[in-house]
């Protein structure tokens, strides 16, 4: 069964890329999101088995979004995707339960990587 995705970033093109890319590899997105406040209501309302989600967006950034979506959650799977690749917002984010951490501009291979070690377990 495919694994059930939420993608959370403020840009439209970011959005489409990463469900094109999740999709390719097994996942099927179930909803995006273009910041934390619809980020969490979408997340409560379809339970996704993992969330994509950006540092840098309006009404709620991506920490304060992924600190709320553990508190629904503590089990909730999330991995970070920034352009931001400051050690100290890394660490940050590991901290608030991250599972991981995507670099923008992001390659599929990357993304799969990723993918396979955190969302199927495999890597």
């Amino acid at each position: 069964m495919a694994k059930r995705a939420l993608v959370v970033d403020d840009s439209p093109y970011i959005q489409k890329e990463l469900t094109k890319i999740l999709e390719r590899h097994g996942c099927e997105v179930v909803a995006t999101a273009s910041n934390g406040l619809e980020a969490v209501k979408k997340y409560k309302e379809l339970k996704p088995d993992f969330v994509t989600l950006d540092l840098v967006m309006p009404q709620m950034g991506g920490i304060q979004t992924l600190v709320l979506l553990r508190k629904i959650d503590p089990q909730a799977t999330v991995i970070m995707v920034s352009s931001m690749s400051s050690r100290d917002k890394i660490v940050e984010c590991a901290k608030a339960g991250a599972r991981h951490y995507i670099l923008k501009p992001f390659e599929e291979e990357k993304v799969v990587e990723v993918l396979n070690k955190v969302v199927f377990g495999t890597g």
